[in-house]
């Protein structure tokens, strides 16, 4: 599935991604824990950071 963003919309979810590493409650107990879904934040706020430098 593809889904047309604009860049504003990109930025908020960077954004959105950020804090949402930020309040992991599993790094926040044990921060070496491993956390799949913040793996895949990690990667997809990755992703978006690259479309917004293009």
């Amino acid at each position: 599935m593809n889904v047309k963003l604009e860049q504003r919309e990109i930025r908020l979810l960077v954004q959105s991604l950020e804090n949402c590493l930020g309040t992991c409650e599993t790094h926040a107990k044990k921060p070496d824990a491993p956390c799949e879904d913040c793996d895949a934040a990690r990667a997809l706020r990755k992703r978006l950071q690259h479309e917004l430098k293009a």
